[in-house]
């Protein structure tokens, strides 16, 4: 499986404006899917990268094949436009993944201390009701164990060149990116 950034407009354009990508996961189900998989990672690097590496929506439907979705985290297309306040455009978002993968897409949910994954949450949990998509829940994982949360800091620190004492840097907002039990 792989977490992917999903590009607004066609991946090959070098958007300056955009330079925020949703996430979504996708998960191979079989051989296709793996394969499915493979090229889409591989194309996001070598045709798509601009920031990040990125697919876009009309390079997914092509090759969706095998392949399990799931709405991913808060960054993820449908809760990041339910947190903004956008459940129509949630919605939207939410037919169209339903339209590619069918009964091949959850929405996935998350509690690790963030007040907007609760607001996500509600707003999943709707369209699960309205729309018969299956929930699953997950934990964004960043690091193995809860007492690596600082380790992580300061590799996050080194990566982007600053420091911790550095008020004006990336820092989570949460000690609970770790690989949980059930």
């Amino acid at each position: 499986g792989c977490e992917m950034y999903i590009s607004k407009s066609d991946m090959k354009l070098k958007n300056s404006n955009e330079k925020f990508y949703n996430h979504l996961i996708l998960l191979a189900k079989n051989d296709t899917g793996y394969q499915n998989l493979s090229k889409l990672v591989s194309m996001s690097y070598i045709d798509g990268f601009y920031y990040k590496p990125r697919i876009d929506k009309n390079t997914l439907k092509d090759h969706s094949e095998g392949l399990v979705a799931m709405s991913a985290c808060i960054k993820g297309e449908i809760p990041y436009e339910i947190v903004k306040g956008r459940f129509d455009s949630a919605e939207e978002s939410l037919k169209f993944y339903l339209d590619i993968f069918k009964d091949d897409f959850y929405l996935e949910m998350q509690v690790q201390g963030m007040e907007e994954q609760l607001t996500a949450n509600d707003g999943l949990i709707e369209l699960s009701k309205k729309y018969g998509v299956p929930l699953t829940a997950t934990n964004d994982c960043h690091y193995l164990l809860k007492e690596d949360y600082e380790a992580h800091d300061v590799l996050l620190c080194i990566q982007t060149g600053k420091t911790v004492e550095d008020k004006d840097r990336l820092k989570f907002s949460t000690k609970d990116l770790y690989f949980r039990s059930q």
